[in-house]
Protein backbone atom coordinates (compact mmCIF):
# COMPACT_ATOMS: atom_id res chain seq x y z
CA UNK A 1 0.00 0.00 0.00
CA UNK A 2 1.33 3.44 -0.87
CA UNK A 3 1.90 5.36 2.32
CA UNK A 4 1.61 8.75 0.71
CA UNK A 5 -2.02 8.18 -0.30
CA UNK A 6 -5.03 9.07 1.80
CA UNK A 7 -7.22 5.99 1.99
CA UNK A 8 -9.96 7.39 4.16
CA UNK A 9 -12.99 9.17 2.80
CA UNK A 10 -13.05 12.78 3.90
CA UNK A 11 -16.79 12.80 4.58
CA UNK A 12 -18.16 11.38 7.84
CA UNK A 13 -20.62 8.49 7.86
CA UNK A 14 -23.53 10.54 9.36
CA UNK A 15 -23.09 13.16 6.64
CA UNK A 16 -23.17 10.45 3.98
CA UNK A 17 -26.36 8.95 5.38
CA UNK A 18 -28.14 12.27 5.03
CA UNK A 19 -26.83 13.26 1.60
CA UNK A 20 -26.81 10.18 -0.62
CA UNK A 21 -29.04 7.37 -1.81
CA UNK A 22 -29.69 4.79 0.91
CA UNK A 23 -28.64 1.78 -1.20
CA UNK A 24 -25.39 3.45 -2.12
CA UNK A 25 -24.77 4.39 1.51
CA UNK A 26 -25.31 0.79 2.60
CA UNK A 27 -22.90 -0.41 -0.12
CA UNK A 28 -20.25 2.06 1.01
CA UNK A 29 -20.65 0.96 4.62
CA UNK A 30 -20.41 -2.69 3.62
CA UNK A 31 -17.28 -1.95 1.62
CA UNK A 32 -15.79 -0.11 4.60
CA UNK A 33 -16.49 -3.04 6.91
CA UNK A 34 -15.00 -5.53 4.43
CA UNK A 35 -11.91 -3.38 3.94
CA UNK A 36 -11.45 -3.11 7.71
CA UNK A 37 -11.63 -6.91 7.89
CA UNK A 38 -8.99 -7.15 5.17
CA UNK A 39 -11.30 -8.53 2.49
CA UNK A 40 -10.61 -6.15 -0.40
CA UNK A 41 -12.36 -8.39 -2.91
CA UNK A 42 -15.62 -8.29 -0.96
CA UNK A 43 -15.32 -4.52 -0.54
CA UNK A 44 -14.85 -4.07 -4.28
CA UNK A 45 -17.80 -6.35 -5.06
CA UNK A 46 -20.10 -4.33 -2.79
CA UNK A 47 -19.16 -1.08 -4.51
CA UNK A 48 -19.46 -2.47 -8.03
CA UNK A 49 -22.97 -3.71 -7.22
CA UNK A 50 -23.87 -0.15 -6.21
CA UNK A 51 -22.70 1.38 -9.50
CA UNK A 52 -26.10 1.00 -11.30
CA UNK A 53 -27.77 3.05 -8.54
CA UNK A 54 -25.07 5.74 -8.74
CA UNK A 55 -25.98 7.83 -11.75
CA UNK A 56 -23.47 9.91 -13.69
CA UNK A 57 -23.01 13.45 -12.40
CA UNK A 58 -24.11 12.61 -8.85
CA UNK A 59 -22.38 12.61 -5.50
CA UNK A 60 -23.16 8.90 -5.25
CA UNK A 61 -21.20 8.17 -8.41
CA UNK A 62 -18.28 10.29 -7.21
CA UNK A 63 -18.10 8.54 -3.84
CA UNK A 64 -18.38 5.01 -5.24
CA UNK A 65 -15.69 5.74 -7.84
CA UNK A 66 -13.50 7.35 -5.18
CA UNK A 67 -13.80 4.30 -2.92
CA UNK A 68 -13.08 1.95 -5.83
CA UNK A 69 -9.97 4.01 -6.60
CA UNK A 70 -8.57 3.64 -3.10
CA UNK A 71 -9.40 -0.06 -3.00
CA UNK A 72 -7.47 -0.43 -6.26
CA UNK A 73 -4.52 1.36 -4.69
CA UNK A 74 -4.64 -0.96 -1.68
CA UNK A 75 -4.63 -3.91 -4.09
CA UNK A 76 -1.73 -2.34 -6.05
CA UNK A 77 -3.90 -2.02 -9.15
CA UNK A 78 -2.69 1.47 -9.93
CA UNK A 79 -3.91 1.67 -13.52
CA UNK A 80 -7.46 0.98 -12.34
CA UNK A 81 -7.01 3.47 -9.50
CA UNK A 82 -6.09 6.19 -12.02
CA UNK A 83 -9.25 5.52 -14.02
CA UNK A 84 -11.51 5.52 -10.94
CA UNK A 85 -9.99 8.72 -9.54
CA UNK A 86 -10.55 10.44 -12.86
CA UNK A 87 -14.16 9.27 -12.87
CA UNK A 88 -14.69 10.47 -9.31
CA UNK A 89 -13.30 13.91 -10.15
CA UNK A 90 -15.23 14.12 -13.41
CA UNK A 91 -18.51 14.10 -11.47
CA UNK A 92 -17.55 17.50 -9.95
CA UNK A 93 -19.47 16.64 -6.79
CA UNK A 94 -16.73 16.16 -4.21
CA UNK A 95 -16.03 18.96 -1.77
CA UNK A 96 -12.95 21.08 -2.38
CA UNK A 97 -10.70 19.35 0.16
CA UNK A 98 -11.57 15.85 -1.03
CA UNK A 99 -11.16 16.78 -4.70
CA UNK A 100 -7.77 18.38 -4.03
CA UNK A 101 -6.56 15.27 -2.22
CA UNK A 102 -7.74 13.07 -5.06
CA UNK A 103 -6.02 15.24 -7.67
CA UNK A 104 -2.75 15.11 -5.73
CA UNK A 105 -2.99 11.34 -5.42
CA UNK A 106 -3.83 11.06 -9.11
CA UNK A 107 -0.69 13.02 -10.01
CA UNK A 108 1.44 10.76 -7.83
CA UNK A 109 -0.04 7.64 -9.39
CA UNK A 110 0.69 9.00 -12.86
CA UNK A 111 4.28 9.71 -11.85
CA UNK A 112 4.67 6.20 -10.47
CA UNK A 113 3.26 4.81 -13.72
CA UNK A 114 5.78 6.94 -15.66
CA UNK A 115 2.95 8.66 -17.50
CA UNK A 116 4.81 11.95 -17.31
CA UNK A 117 2.86 14.10 -19.83
CA UNK A 118 -0.38 13.34 -17.96
CA UNK A 119 1.33 13.92 -14.62
CA UNK A 120 2.54 17.34 -15.80
CA UNK A 121 -1.01 18.28 -16.79
CA UNK A 122 -2.26 17.45 -13.29
CA UNK A 123 0.67 18.94 -11.39
CA UNK A 124 0.61 22.25 -13.26
CA UNK A 125 -2.95 22.81 -12.00
CA UNK A 126 -2.18 21.94 -8.36
CA UNK A 127 -1.09 24.36 -5.62
CA UNK A 128 2.69 24.79 -5.68
CA UNK A 129 3.57 23.07 -2.42
CA UNK A 130 7.13 21.80 -1.99
CA UNK A 131 6.07 18.22 -2.68
CA UNK A 132 4.10 19.20 -5.80
CA UNK A 133 6.98 21.36 -7.08
CA UNK A 134 9.37 18.48 -6.58
CA UNK A 135 7.14 16.10 -8.54
CA UNK A 136 6.69 18.66 -11.31
CA UNK A 137 10.44 19.22 -11.58
CA UNK A 138 10.97 15.45 -11.73
CA UNK A 139 8.28 15.09 -14.41
CA UNK A 140 9.82 17.88 -16.51
CA UNK A 141 13.21 16.21 -16.08
CA UNK A 142 11.89 12.85 -17.25
CA UNK A 143 10.46 14.56 -20.32
CA UNK A 144 13.77 16.29 -20.99
CA UNK A 145 12.17 19.69 -20.39
CA UNK A 146 15.09 20.96 -18.32
CA UNK A 147 14.56 24.59 -19.26
CA UNK A 148 11.18 24.43 -17.51
CA UNK A 149 12.43 22.40 -14.58
CA UNK A 150 15.55 24.38 -13.69
CA UNK A 151 13.86 27.79 -13.08
CA UNK A 152 11.25 26.09 -10.91
CA UNK A 153 13.90 24.36 -8.80
CA UNK A 154 15.89 27.60 -8.54
CA UNK A 155 12.79 29.39 -7.24
CA UNK A 156 12.60 26.87 -4.41
CA UNK A 157 16.20 27.22 -3.24
CA UNK A 158 16.18 31.01 -3.60
CA UNK A 159 13.06 31.25 -1.49
CA UNK A 160 14.42 28.76 1.04
CA UNK A 161 18.20 28.22 1.08
CA UNK A 162 17.60 25.49 3.67
CA UNK A 163 15.48 23.50 1.23
CA UNK A 164 16.02 19.75 1.15
CA UNK A 165 19.18 18.43 -0.53
CA UNK A 166 17.09 16.83 -3.27
CA UNK A 167 16.55 20.26 -4.85
CA UNK A 168 20.29 20.90 -5.11
CA UNK A 169 20.88 17.40 -6.50
CA UNK A 170 18.20 17.98 -9.11
CA UNK A 171 19.87 21.24 -10.12
CA UNK A 172 23.27 19.54 -10.40
CA UNK A 173 21.81 16.70 -12.47
CA UNK A 174 19.75 18.85 -14.83
CA UNK A 175 22.56 21.31 -15.52
CA UNK A 176 24.79 18.32 -16.20
CA UNK A 177 22.24 17.01 -18.71
CA UNK A 178 22.31 20.40 -20.48
CA UNK A 179 26.13 20.38 -20.33
CA UNK A 180 26.01 23.58 -18.29
CA UNK A 181 28.85 22.30 -16.16
CA UNK A 182 29.72 25.67 -14.63
CA UNK A 183 26.21 25.83 -13.15
CA UNK A 184 26.45 22.20 -12.03
CA UNK A 185 29.65 23.17 -10.18
CA UNK A 186 27.81 26.03 -8.47
CA UNK A 187 25.06 23.79 -7.08
CA UNK A 188 27.43 20.98 -6.17
CA UNK A 189 29.47 23.46 -4.15
CA UNK A 190 26.31 24.26 -2.19
CA UNK A 191 25.83 20.53 -1.46
CA UNK A 192 29.45 20.26 -0.33
CA UNK A 193 29.04 23.19 2.05
CA UNK A 194 26.06 21.39 3.57
CA UNK A 195 27.86 18.09 4.04
CA UNK A 196 31.65 18.55 3.87
CA UNK A 197 32.11 15.15 5.50
CA UNK A 198 30.69 13.39 2.43
CA UNK A 199 33.35 11.92 0.14
CA UNK A 200 30.74 11.65 -2.62
CA UNK A 201 30.20 15.42 -2.53
CA UNK A 202 33.94 16.05 -2.99
CA UNK A 203 34.21 13.52 -5.82
CA UNK A 204 31.15 14.92 -7.56
CA UNK A 205 32.44 18.49 -7.31
CA UNK A 206 35.80 17.49 -8.78
CA UNK A 207 34.03 15.66 -11.60
CA UNK A 208 31.86 18.68 -12.47
CA UNK A 209 34.86 21.02 -12.30
CA UNK A 210 36.79 18.81 -14.68
CA UNK A 211 33.86 18.63 -17.09
CA UNK A 212 33.69 22.43 -16.93
CA UNK A 213 37.30 22.57 -18.15
CA UNK A 214 38.69 23.31 -14.69
CA UNK A 215 40.90 20.25 -14.31
CA UNK A 216 43.46 22.06 -12.16
CA UNK A 217 40.67 23.20 -9.83
CA UNK A 218 39.33 19.63 -9.76
CA UNK A 219 42.70 18.30 -8.63
CA UNK A 220 42.92 21.06 -6.02
CA UNK A 221 39.45 20.08 -4.75
CA UNK A 222 40.57 16.47 -4.31
CA UNK A 223 43.75 17.60 -2.54
CA UNK A 224 41.68 19.73 -0.15
CA UNK A 225 39.43 16.75 0.49
CA UNK A 226 42.39 14.65 1.54
CA UNK A 227 43.74 17.46 3.72
CA UNK A 228 40.31 17.65 5.37
CA UNK A 229 40.58 13.99 6.29
CA UNK A 230 38.27 12.67 3.57
CA UNK A 231 39.24 9.17 2.50
CA UNK A 232 39.77 9.11 -1.25
CA UNK A 233 41.29 5.91 -2.60
CA UNK A 234 43.59 5.90 -5.59
CA UNK A 235 40.86 3.94 -7.36
CA UNK A 236 38.47 6.87 -6.88
CA UNK A 237 40.88 9.23 -8.62
CA UNK A 238 41.64 6.84 -11.46
CA UNK A 239 37.94 6.16 -11.97
CA UNK A 240 37.37 9.88 -12.36
CA UNK A 241 39.95 10.01 -15.14
CA UNK A 242 38.45 6.90 -16.75
CA UNK A 243 34.98 8.46 -16.64
CA UNK A 244 36.15 11.32 -18.88
CA UNK A 245 38.03 9.01 -21.22
CA UNK A 246 35.07 6.67 -21.63
CA UNK A 247 32.69 9.55 -22.26
CA UNK A 248 34.72 10.67 -25.28
CA UNK A 249 36.71 13.44 -23.59
CA UNK A 250 40.35 12.26 -23.73
CA UNK A 251 41.80 15.78 -23.53
CA UNK A 252 39.91 16.48 -20.29
CA UNK A 253 40.95 13.06 -18.98
CA UNK A 254 44.61 13.76 -19.77
CA UNK A 255 44.56 17.24 -18.26
CA UNK A 256 42.91 15.93 -15.08
CA UNK A 257 45.42 13.10 -14.79
CA UNK A 258 48.30 15.53 -15.30
CA UNK A 259 46.89 17.77 -12.56
CA UNK A 260 46.50 14.80 -10.19
CA UNK A 261 50.11 13.81 -10.84
CA UNK A 262 51.29 17.39 -10.34
CA UNK A 263 49.40 17.60 -7.03
CA UNK A 264 50.98 14.34 -5.90
CA UNK A 265 47.57 12.73 -5.53
CA UNK A 266 48.67 10.02 -7.96
CA UNK A 267 52.19 8.63 -7.99
CA UNK A 268 54.16 8.84 -11.24
CA UNK A 269 54.35 5.12 -11.96
CA UNK A 270 55.43 3.91 -15.39
CA UNK A 271 51.93 2.60 -16.13
CA UNK A 272 50.29 5.93 -15.24
CA UNK A 273 52.78 7.92 -17.31
CA UNK A 274 52.18 5.58 -20.22
CA UNK A 275 48.42 5.98 -19.82
CA UNK A 276 48.81 9.76 -19.72
CA UNK A 277 50.82 9.66 -22.94
CA UNK A 278 48.13 7.58 -24.65
CA UNK A 279 45.44 10.02 -23.49
CA UNK A 280 47.31 13.02 -24.95
CA UNK A 281 47.84 11.04 -28.14
CA UNK A 282 44.15 10.10 -28.35
CA UNK A 283 43.24 13.75 -27.78
CA UNK A 284 45.54 14.68 -30.72
CA UNK A 285 47.49 17.06 -28.54
CA UNK A 286 50.70 16.19 -30.36
CA UNK A 287 53.03 18.47 -28.41
CA UNK A 288 51.97 17.08 -25.03
CA UNK A 289 51.82 13.54 -26.40
CA UNK A 290 55.43 13.77 -27.61
CA UNK A 291 56.58 15.20 -24.28
CA UNK A 292 54.77 12.45 -22.40
CA UNK A 293 56.18 9.66 -24.58
CA UNK A 294 59.68 11.11 -24.27
CA UNK A 295 59.33 10.89 -20.49
CA UNK A 296 58.06 7.31 -20.71
CA UNK A 297 60.76 6.29 -23.17
CA UNK A 298 63.59 7.39 -20.87
CA UNK A 299 62.99 4.42 -18.62
CA UNK A 300 60.52 2.48 -20.73
CA UNK A 301 60.82 -0.59 -22.90
CA UNK A 302 61.40 -1.01 -26.62
CA UNK A 303 57.67 -0.75 -27.38
CA UNK A 304 57.58 2.68 -25.69
CA UNK A 305 60.55 3.89 -27.75
CA UNK A 306 58.98 2.60 -30.96
CA UNK A 307 55.81 4.49 -30.06
CA UNK A 308 57.79 7.68 -29.50
CA UNK A 309 59.64 7.23 -32.79
CA UNK A 310 56.35 6.72 -34.63
CA UNK A 311 54.92 9.96 -33.19
CA UNK A 312 58.11 11.83 -34.07
CA UNK A 313 57.84 10.50 -37.63
CA UNK A 314 54.18 11.61 -37.80
CA UNK A 315 55.21 15.10 -36.75
CA UNK A 316 57.89 15.18 -39.46
CA UNK A 317 60.65 15.05 -36.88
CA UNK A 318 62.56 12.51 -38.94
CA UNK A 319 65.99 12.95 -37.44
CA UNK A 320 64.53 12.75 -33.93
CA UNK A 321 62.75 9.55 -34.95
CA UNK A 322 66.03 8.06 -36.23
CA UNK A 323 67.81 9.07 -33.03
CA UNK A 324 65.10 7.38 -30.96
CA UNK A 325 65.28 4.24 -33.10
CA UNK A 326 69.00 4.00 -32.29
CA UNK A 327 68.01 3.30 -28.66
CA UNK A 328 65.52 0.53 -29.50
CA UNK A 329 66.51 -3.06 -28.80
CA UNK A 330 63.74 -5.15 -30.40
CA UNK A 331 62.27 -7.75 -28.10
CA UNK A 332 60.76 -9.93 -30.84
CA UNK A 333 60.42 -10.39 -34.59
CA UNK A 334 57.44 -8.02 -34.84
CA UNK A 335 59.38 -5.19 -33.23
CA UNK A 336 62.33 -5.88 -35.55
CA UNK A 337 60.01 -5.48 -38.54
CA UNK A 338 58.54 -2.28 -37.12
CA UNK A 339 61.98 -0.88 -36.42
CA UNK A 340 63.23 -1.67 -39.92
CA UNK A 341 60.13 -0.24 -41.62
CA UNK A 342 60.15 2.97 -39.58
CA UNK A 343 63.89 3.53 -40.06
CA UNK A 344 63.57 3.17 -43.83
CA UNK A 345 60.65 5.58 -43.92
CA UNK A 346 62.42 8.19 -41.76
CA UNK A 347 65.65 7.95 -43.77
CA UNK A 348 63.74 8.32 -47.02
CA UNK A 349 61.91 11.37 -45.67
CA UNK A 350 65.08 13.17 -44.60
CA UNK A 351 66.13 16.02 -46.93
CA UNK A 352 68.94 15.10 -49.34
CA UNK A 353 72.27 16.82 -48.89
CA UNK A 354 71.37 19.23 -51.70
CA UNK A 355 68.25 20.27 -49.72
CA UNK A 356 65.66 18.31 -51.73
CA UNK A 357 63.51 15.68 -50.11
CA UNK A 358 63.26 12.30 -51.81
CA UNK A 359 59.52 12.10 -51.16
CA UNK A 360 59.67 8.42 -52.00
CA UNK A 361 58.88 6.97 -48.63
CA UNK A 362 55.50 5.62 -47.72
CA UNK A 363 53.98 5.38 -44.27
CA UNK A 364 55.63 2.68 -42.14
CA UNK A 365 52.31 1.83 -40.51
CA UNK A 366 51.04 2.93 -37.12
CA UNK A 367 52.36 1.39 -33.90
Amino acid sequence: MLRWLLLLCLLSAPALAEEIDAEVYVAIQAATDAETAGDLGKAREALEQALPQAESGTLERALVAQRLAYLAIAAQRNAAAIDWLREALAQQQLDEAAALQDRQNLARLLMQAQRYPEAVTELESLPRTDSNRQLLVQAYRQLGQFRKAIPLAEQVVRANPQADDIWYRLLVGMNYELERFDQAVRWQQALLQRAPESADNWRQLASMQSLAGEQVAAAATLRLAREAGIRLDTTDLENLVALHAQSGAPWQAARLMQALLDEGLLSSSADRLRRLAYLWQTARDHERALAAWERVARSGNSADRLQLAWLQYQQRQWQAALDTLQTVQPANAQQRRQLHSLRLAAEAALPRPDGASSGAAGSPGQH
